[in-house]
């Protein structure tokens, strides 16, 4: 079986969301969040790709006039409260500056961005996109390969939750599978050159902006990957979707109509 990256993130948040989203037809509603997230990901990596702040103002501005221009279902359905089109157009551009005044001085060897793979992980695949990976110099002359997830809400995660976050083992695990660095440019050198180094990821943080270190992942990190994906997919094949209903997940939840829930409206949680 195939599992996505995404699969896994989308699953500890509710299996039945992960039901619904890959099930054809089901009513979504699409977050004015999660379009301004899309956007501004996508307008950070083009301008760091360009090392040009304007192409990354342009390109934001651009997309968040027309959402559909970057993909047809970024299309917005609601605000959550405290939140309005207008606000998310003055967000944008001050974080895309904020974000360059930092990240024009860096000096790391990128080897990806985007960077798509599907490796095997027991009896599965395992398939992602890793939003950066680079080598980084660090303290005491060290190199390691770092593995950069960008994100764009205004949590601030602690240490515990980042070092023990289940994606970037994800993405750490792909890394050292030979099969990752057969889409890498150079991929079989690098695969060599890198094979010994630590995995360490790094959340960054667009509002702030802030770089925040996930920690460094180990096999024993690993063996707890391919648990929760056999696990899951035991799950999948026997049809077995428990919910989780905390309020977190429910209000950030694109897929509230199937799943019978009030409106946002009658909650009060929409703007």
């Amino acid at each position: 079986m195939h599992i996505r990256q995404s699969d896994i993130a989308t699953w500890q948040r509710c299996p039945l969301l992960y039901r619904f989203s890959r099930t054809p037809g089901t009513v979504r509603e699409q977050s004015g969040a999660l379009t301004f997230g899309t956007i501004l990901h996508d307008a950070v990596m083009h301008m760091e790709i360009a090392q040009d702040l304007q192409v990354g103002l342009d390109r934001f501005t651009q997309h968040w006039l027309e959402p559909t221009l970057l993909d047809p279902e970024l299309e917005i359905d609601y605000y959550l409260k405290m939140t309005s089109w207008a606000k998310y157009k003055d967000d944008g551009p001050k974080i895309v500056k904020d974000w360059w005044s930092i990240i024009q001085w860096e000096n790391d060897v990128v080897l990806g961005r985007e960077q798509g793979f599907s490796v095997p992980i027991g009896e599965h695949v395992l398939d992602g996109t890793i939003d950066k990976l680079a080598i980084r110099r660090i303290k005491g002359g060290e190199y390691v390969l770092l593995i950069s997830d960008y994100k764009t809400n205004s949590k601030r995660p602690t240490y515990d939750y980042l070092r023990h976050n289940i994606q970037f083992t994800a993405y750490a695990y792909a890394t050292t599978q030979p099969e990752f660095w057969t889409g890498v440019e150079n991929g079989e050198w690098y695969y060599e050159q890198t094979k010994d180094m630590r995995r360490v990821g790094e959340w960054v943080q667009l509002r702030g902006p802030l770089r925040l270190d996930a920690g460094e992942r180990t096999p024993q990190d690993y063996q707890r990957l391919r648990y929760a994906v056999d696990m899951m997919a035991d799950s999948i094949a026997m049809g077995i979707y428990v919910p989780n209903i905390s309020g977190e997940s429910c209000t950030y939840c694109d897929y509230r109509k199937p799943c019978g829930l009030p409106t946002r409206e009658e909650e009060g949680l929409a703007s």
